[in-house]
């Protein structure tokens, strides 16, 4: 007598809860998600850069093509400006505020808190981790020693603190034209305030 062979259908595994530093992507492109966050009206937000809001509305996508959400702000002014926040449709939940996964936020820096030499670390989605120091800081933009590839836009910059928790700096923004180890972020902290939201510790 033959033996048929029975396949079991595994059920449909629910994506992780998106974070900074994973992929997103809304079919023109991918980027990097930036810091979590909570708005004043109870909704939840992924920071990223600007410059990826292709301005038609689509959803946007993270890991295995898991819906995420739209943006539903964001603004791009040349080298000054370069930021955006995805709203988290609500039936994902809150999303994880730790870093990468690992590194708590403590709390946010502002440009007075920010000094030249500072070391400083970014997540990207393509590049992972990479740290450098800070170059120096021009408006509401920081240039750092860190290295980056294209698919990094948006991605955390902190600074680690000795209690391993990290103080959230800003979105990575570009890099100048043939030099991946020099990156631009856009501060947050005057994001907060703007936009009504505040980071997920």
């Amino acid at each position: 007598m033959a033996l048929g062979t029975i396949l079991w259908a595994s059920p449909a595994q629910a994506a992780p809860p998106p974070m900074p530093g994973v992929s997103v992507d809304h079919g023109a492109g991918g980027c990097t998600a930036g810091f979590a966050a909570q708005g004043n009206d109870g909704s939840y937000y992924l920071m990223t850069s600007g410059h990826c809001d292709s301005h038609d509305g689509k959803e946007w996508t993270y890991g295995d093509a898991a819906p995420l959400g739209r943006i539903s702000a964001s603004e791009h002014e040349g080298e000054k400006r370069d930021a955006a926040i995805i709203r988290l449709d609500p039936s994902i939940g809150p999303p994880v505020g730790d870093v990468g996964g690992r590194y708590r936020v403590r709390d946010t820096l502002s440009r007075s808190q920010i000094q030249e030499g500072m070391p400083f670390c970014k997540i990207g989605a393509v590049t992972g981790e990479t740290c450098g120091v800070v170059n120096g800081v021009q408006g509401d933009v920081v240039e750092a020693s860190v290295y980056s590839l294209d698919g990094d836009s948006g991605s955390p910059g902190f600074v680690m603190n000795s209690d391993g928790t990290v103080s959230a700096v800003g979105l990575l923004m570009s890099s100048p034209e043939g030099d991946d180890y020099t990156t631009y972020f856009m501060l947050i902290h005057p994001l907060l305030n703007r936009w009504g939201l505040h980071i997920l510790p």
